[in-house]
């Protein structure tokens, strides 16, 4: 077999292979740290809250947290209840994370009850390794359906540095292994999965998947209710005009069905938050973020800050989402009528994303909160890569380059975060200055 025929048969199983491989790196980051094996890790910070329901629910059988009270040296800091109107205590966070952790939360009580060593209380070892590998299982998934977004629009080369560079090129890697249970991979491979089948339904619209489309909206929505952005995705998907627009508007109005089912499967969804919530706090919609002073301030968005600043900025220490938003305006002719949503999404994420009242998301790795759309983001990198590569070597080489390097940057820059080196909550233009390049502060 000759090189040419090597390259032919290699080719095709490219974005493949990559996908493989960026699992295995994952897998063996997961073993080094192994933090399941650490009384204070993994279950921790926002993820008590997330996970609080399957315990409360599933083991305890108590969702008003008596339990919690009767041993508030076990679980006092391992739940984080607030107080509501109704004066009961309640999970700030809705229950779409408990959703997708339940069936590996399910698997780990089977392995704790049948266990000498592991005590079956939803907190021990065999539940933390299980949500590790939960995060593992979803961006496999996401990883798949992006591929398979990619490869409709690209070729296998495009495809594999496009998925090299979301997986590994930013902070999704480092919510993928060590801040794992975090519902950033989780949100990123739903997302992922409803594009797919968004452009499934516009090829071949039906009542199958109208139902799949609002199931999985409405579940997006119940991890994190900003995210109901999505929904501009589906609307506009395939419009570029004001005659696309109305046509869009003519087609749901003529099939009707299509909506309602999509409508009424995302309603589905979220009934058992409504009915909690009005146990709780006696109000079937409850903003629970307001008890902890949690809001909005819609006419100050920091979009400067968001983007650009030392402390927490997207573009400063996630520098390849950069290039993909560049990107956006490499759709226009490239792949047909997505330019319009996906910039109207862009850029009406970061406005509301800029405009909660902690802007930087607490502590964290770059800017956290944008993880979730990094599906989304993948199909203007990829046209800005093809665009590139289809030029001459002066501007397709020294691009690459800097790609490859920004992609190495990302992992040096989680080496340096795990050393300090930067601050998961104070950085600033003076820290991140002096530490450039440095592994330790």
């Amino acid at each position: 077999m000759n090189l040419q025929s090597l390259s032919d048969l290699i080719k095709p199983r490219l974005p493949r292979m990559v996908n493989i491989l960026i699992l295995a790196s994952i897998v063996i980051v997961n073993f080094s740290h192994h933090q399941w094996s650490f009384e204070e890790r993994v279950i921790e910070w926002d993820i008590k809250s997330y996970y609080a329901y399957l315990p409360a629910a599933i083991i305890y059988r108590d969702l008003s947290f008596e339990f919690r009270k009767q041993n508030i040296k076990k679980f006092g800091d391992l739940i984080w209840p607030i107080e509501t109107p109704a004066g009961k205590q309640a999970i700030i966070t809705t229950m779409g994370m408990s959703v997708l952790y339940s069936p590996f939360f399910l698997m780990a009580h089977g392995v704790a009850s049948l266990s000498e060593k592991y005590e079956a209380d939803g907190y021990t070892k065999p539940y933390k390794f299980a949500l590790v590998f939960s995060a593992l299982f979803y961006l496999a998934l996401g990883l798949h359906f992006l591929r398979r977004i990619l490869q409709r629009y690209f070729g296998p080369l495009v495809t594999a540095f496009t998925l090299l560079a979301v997986a590994v090129g930013t902070n999704l890697y480092f919510y993928a292994t060590y801040s794992a249970a975090m519902p950033h991979v989780y949100n990123f491979s739903l997302i992922t999965l409803f594009l797919f089948l968004v452009i499934r339904f516009y090829e071949n619209p039906s009542l199958t998947l109208a139902l799949y489309t609002g199931l999985l909206s409405g579940l997006i929505v119940l991890i994190r209710p900003t995210n109901i952005l999505v929904l501009l995705i589906l609307f506009f998907w395939e419009t570029g005009s004001i005659h696309d627009f109305r046509n869009r508007i003519r087609f749901y109005l003529q099939n009707i069905q299509l909506p309602v089912i999509m409508a009424v499967a995302f309603i589905l969804v979220w009934v058992p938050q409504f009915f909690y919530w009005k146990q709780v706090s006696g109000q079937y919609f409850y903003f629970s973020y307001g008890e902890t002073g949690g809001k909005f301030f819609w006419g100050n968005p920091q979009i400067i800050n968001i983007l650009f600043s030392y402390k927490k900025g997207w573009f400063v220490y996630t520098p390849v989402m950069l290039f993909a938003f560049a990107g956006i305006f490499f759709l226009v002719r490239r792949i047909r009528g997505s330019f319009f949503p996906i910039l109207l999404f862009t850029l009406l994420n970061i406005y509301v994303l800029s405009s909660w009242w902690a802007w930087w998301y607490g502590g964290a790795f770059g800017l956290r909160a944008f993880i979730d759309s990094y599906g989304i983001m993948a199909l203007p990198l990829a046209a800005l890569i093809d665009f590139s590569w289809k030029q001459k070597k002066f501007v397709s080489v020294p691009f690459t380059l800097l790609l490859v390097v920004l992609i190495w940057y990302n992992t040096f820059q989680i080496r340096q975060y795990n050393n300090l080196a930067i601050h998961y909550w104070w950085m600033n233009r003076e820290a991140y200055r002096e530490n450039f390049l440095r592994l330790r502060p």
